[in-house]
This record gives C-alpha cells, structure tokens and sequence, in this order.
C-alpha cells in the first residue's frame, strides 16, 4: 500500500454547512502557502438539523473566503457531507468547532472517538469567521512543530459533583408550573434558557436536563436547582415540557 504524502485534519460541525466547511477551505490555503504536508476535510455530525439550509454552503462564508481572495469552486459546490466511521479512521487530526454542542452528539453517534477529538469553542453565530482564522492558524503553527494537542483550558475541565440519592418525585400534569426564561446578563451575548421550578428531585432534575440537552442538540448544564440549557430554546423546550405533561409558563421577554 502505497504511503500517503500528506496528512489529514477532520473538521466537524453540526451541519457541514458553515462552520467547518470554512474551516476546511481556510485551512487548506494557509497550509498551502506555509508549504505544510495537511490537508482538511469538514463532515456534519447531525446533518438533518440543517433542513432549513439553502444550498451546497452558506453564502456568507464563501463571501468572507472570496474577499481573502480565496476561491475555491469545486469546495464552494459541495454538498454538506456526514461524518462516516471511514472518515474518523483515515483522520489524523479531528476539530471538534464547539464542545458544548458537539460532545453530545459524538457520545451518541461516535463515542469511541470523543478521546481523539480536539474541541474548540467556536459558536454557530454571524461573523465568527475572526475567531476561525486564529483558531486555525493556531493549528498550523501546532502542526508545523509537531502537531502537538492544545492542553485543555481549566475553564473546559468540568468535575460535576453526584447527585445526593433522593426519591424521584415523577411530574404530574396540573402540579406545578414548570418556568421557562432566558438570561444573558453577564454571560458576554452567549444567552442561555433557563427552567426552573420543576417538580422533582436532584436526580429528576438531571435527567431532565439530559433529554431537554439532547431534544435541542446542544449544551447545558443543572446548577442551582435550575437546568440551563445554551442559546435561545425557549419554544423548543416549552413544547418539549407540555408533551411530558408539565403545565409550563414563559416568564420574561
């Protein structure tokens, strides 16, 4: 078998849509102007949650690579592509672009991998091409020294405490009203939705926050007697809340 010249950088988004496919074409420039022996590739995790995407890629990042004068036809032409067991394998590098979003859906799709994966902290948000680039670039310089992994930031090294053993109070329709809110206050535009007051125990509220983090495809975490979930879910979760039974009540704006 014949010996590959280069090796290979797998980016991963949610869609294959935006994130990683600018990340790949950007990539793919600057490795071939550093003369680096990488090429990237981009595949979807969830391609599905893209329904409502228009075209082959998003208009907006080809925009931005156009105006860095990069201009990649074929790539631009591409249709959003899934992660498959193949690709993972003859990867010699995975990206991750958001943990909080990605995790989940590589523990319940490729959960042999997650150890492989480098995540990064790059939202599915309008002009973060920025923080693309200097991520990427980051990566390159990595990759030219040795292609040594980015030490986890303390900030990403989560130790969640057990929950203490209590009787699981079940939700019963007519009981309380469950609150659903959105905070953004000191949280730097990153808003997340809030849930709170629900009728059950530590460990309900656990596994409440689980099914309500895997409904909407994204993070969250259980802190102060409250789930917290990332972005705006708010009618998402309103309508998943209902068909469990729970009467529901939007406070807030």
């Amino acid at each position: 078998m014949a010996k590959r010249s280069e090796k290979v950088v797998l980016f991963l988004c949610t869609g294959n849509y935006y994130r990683s496919r600018f990340s790949e074409i950007f990539f793919n420039s600057v490795a071939g102007k550093l003369g680096l022996k990488w090429r990237a590739i981009s595949r979807g995790l969830a391609l599905e949650r893209g329904s409502a995407n228009v075209g082959p890629m998003a208009q907006s990042a080809i925009k931005e690579l156009e105006q860095k004068g990069i201009r990649a036809s074929e790539e631009f032409a591409r249709l959003p592509a899934h992660v498959t067991t193949d690709d993972l394998e003859k990867a010699d590098y995975i990206v991750a672009l958001q943990q909080t979003e990605h995790l989940p859906l590589l523990e319940q799709r490729h959960p042999a991998w997650i150890e492989k994966v480098e995540f990064w902290d790059v939202d599915d948000t309008p002009g973060i091409f920025g923080l693309i680039e200097s991520e990427v670039m980051d990566l390159t310089s990595r990759l030219l020294s040795g292609g040594k992994r980015r030490e986890p930031r303390l900030q990403d090294i989560k130790v969640e405490e057990p929950a203490p053993k209590q009787e699981t109070i079940a939700a019963k329709p007519g009981g309380s009203v469950v609150k659903v809110g959105r905070e953004t206050k000191g949280r730097r535009g990153k808003g997340v939705t809030t849930v709170f007051d629900v009728p059950v125990d530590a460990a309900g509220l656990q596994e409440l926050a689980s099914k309500l983090k895997q409904r909407c495809g994204t993070g969250g975490t259980v802190k102060d007697g409250r789930i917290e979930i990332q972005g705006d879910q708010r009618e998402r979760i309103i309508l998943e809340l209902e068909g469990m039974g729970y009467r529901v009540k939007r406070v807030g704006g």
